[in-house]
C-alpha cells in the first residue's frame, strides 16, 4: 500500500486531491489511518493511501440516531428549497445532489426569510444579545425575496459542521459556483460561507418595487430561469 508524508499546510482534502485527483475522498484517508480528528495532522506524519477500489474497506453505516438526524435534515432541506424562486431552487437541489455524489452531505438551513425575522437577526449583536450575523435589515437581504439560501455541512453522523477549515465547505463552494451561484464566502466585507444566492440582474431596490407592486412571484418571474 502506498504512503504519504504530511507536509506543511497539508489537509486531508488537499492530500486526497493530490493522490486521488479529488478532494472528496478525504474520508477514505481518515478511515484508513484511524484519524478521530481529520483536522489534526502533523508534519512528518506518514499516512496509508488505500486504493479507491479497496473491497476490504468496511462500509460504515450510521446508527439509528444518526439516520434520524440525517432524515430530519433532509426534510428541512426539502421544505427550504421549496420556498425559493424556482430557478434558484433547481440549482439548490443540484448542489445537494452533486455534493452527495462527491461524498459531502449538505443541508439547507434557511431559504426564504421574512422581513420581520431579518430585522430580528439584524438586531442580534446590536440591540439584542448574541453575535452579529447579518449586515442587512428587513427588505435588504436576498433571503427576503427567495433569491438566497444558507447551507450547513453534515458529518456522517448527521451533526452540523461549522468549522470553515473543514474540506467539505470548499467542495460545496466549488460546486455551487460551477452551478452559477454567488457564494458568500467570496465577500470581502462580511464573509458568509453558508450563503448562496442567484439574483440575475435584480438589485434590491428593484426587488422591493416588484414585491410592493405584485408580490414575490413577480420577482421570480423577472428572474426567469
Amino acid at each position: 500500500m502506498r504512503t504519504y508524508t504530511v507536509r506543511p499546510g497539508d489537509t486531508l482534502g488537499r492530500i486526497s486531491r493530490s493522490v486521488y485527483g479529488d478532494a472528496a475522498h478525504w474520508r477514505r484517508l481518515a478511515s484508513a489511518n484511524a484519524l478521530d480528528d481529520p483536522n489534526h495532522l502533523f508534519v512528518g506524519q506518514i499516512l496509508r493511501i488505500p486504493p479507491l477500489a479497496d473491497p476490504a474497506t468496511p462500509v460504515v453505516r450510521p446508527p439509528d440516531a444518526a439516520a434520524a438526524r440525517l432524515a430530519r435534515a433532509a426534510l428541512r432541506s426539502t421544505a427550504q428549497v421549496a420556498s425559493l424562486a424556482p430557478a434558484l431552487g433547481a440549482r439548490a437541489d443540484r448542489l445537494l445532489r452533486e455534493c452527495a455524489a462527491g461524498g459531502v452531505r449538505l443541508a439547507v438551513k434557511e431559504g426564504l426569510r421574512t422581513w420581520e425575522k431579518q430585522d430580528r437577526l439584524f438586531a442580534q449583536g446590536r440591540t439584542a444579545p448574541g453575535a452579529v450575523v447579518t449586515m442587512a435589515r428587513g427588505g435588504s437581504s436576498y433571503h427576503n425575496f427567495g433569491l438566497a439560501f444558507d447551507v450547513v455541512v453534515l458529518d456522517r453522523q448527521g451533526w452540523e459542521v461549522w468549522d470553515p477549515a473543514h474540506p467539505d465547505w470548499r467542495l460545496a463552494a466549488d460546486v455551487g459556483k460551477r452551478l452559477g451561484l454567488a457564494w458568500g464566502g467570496d465577500w470581502r466585507s462580511f464573509r458568509d460561507i453558508p450563503h448562496f444566492e442567484r439574483r440575475g440582474n435584480l438589485g434590491l431596490e428593484r426587488c422591493r418595487q416588484l414585491f410592493a407592486a405584485a408580490g414575490i412571484r413577480a420577482i421570480w418571474l423577472e428572474l426567469g430561469g
